[in-house]
């Protein structure tokens, strides 16, 4: 995911928290985060393991650049004004973006940030800073904020979701040495960078893939942690 351990663990569990808050298909349990798979959830009597995966174009995620960092800027400014209570926040940039100085973007969705701090749970798409097209203020789950280039969306290919399952079908058996059921899930966040892609749900209902793990799951993340989950058929099972 192109972070540290720590923040990798944090994002993907507030994924799967995301995912239950949004579908009953993930069992209630005790998550415990560990490695090969990502989690284990202790439930319904049995143990069940998780492994967590953003679909995304990964050499163009891998790339970075100035956008990247407004979010963490523009975080830093805000919390040093006065009264600035804690949020969350998921925004989107306009190609304008593109040409503006990092500052100008930081300080902006700082400024308008802290007009809005006491509106949570309101999404804006009007009267916005430009380079912007989207601001959503928050509770604050996690204390993250996330700016993201979401003119850079594209559709997602039904190769780019098969490679990503046979990426972790290939390691299916260290997985299973620390639970004999293993889940995967995907999560498509339509708002993770330059590199996001959006799944169409008229395509994921008609797409089969080939898979062993017990159940792939499909999380379609919307700004500030909404969305739905939906499981991926397996070839050879129709729908």
């Amino acid at each position: 995911m192109g972070t540290s351990g720590n923040d990798k663990k944090l994002i993907e569990t507030l994924y799967l928290e995301e995912v239950r808050r949004a579908s009953s298909m993930l069992p209630s349990g005790d998550l415990v985060g560990r490695e090969r798979p990502d989690f284990l959830l202790h439930a319904e009597g049995r143990t069940i393991g998780i492994e967590v995966t953003e679909l995304c174009r990964e050499e163009e995620r891998a790339e970075g650049g100035k956008l990247s960092k407004v979010a963490d800027r523009a975080k830093a400014l805000y919390e040093a004004m006065a009264d600035a209570a804690a949020v969350d926040v998921s925004s989107a940039f306009t190609p304008k973006a593109r040409a503006m100085k990092f500052h100008e973007l930081a300080s902006s969705l700082a400024k308008f940030v802290y007009r809005n701090r006491k509106s949570i749970g309101s999404s804006y798409k009007r009267q916005l800073p430009k380079g912007y097209c989207h601001i959503g203020v928050f509770e604050p789950l996690n204390g993250r904020w996330r700016v993201k280039a979401a003119f850079d969306v594209r559709v997602a290919t039904r190769e780019l979701f098969a490679d990503r399952i046979e990426e972790k079908n290939q390691r299916l058996p260290e997985y299973r040495v620390s639970a004999r059921e293993v889940w995967l899930v995907v999560v498509n966040d339509w708002f993770l960078g330059h590199s996001a892609v959006y799944v169409r749900p008229e395509d994921v209902a008609e797409w089969r893939f080939r898979s062993d793990f017990d159940k792939v799951l499909l999380f379609s993340r919307e700004p500030g942690g909404g969305g739905e989950v939906v499981e991926v058929q397996k070839e050879g099972v129709s729908g």
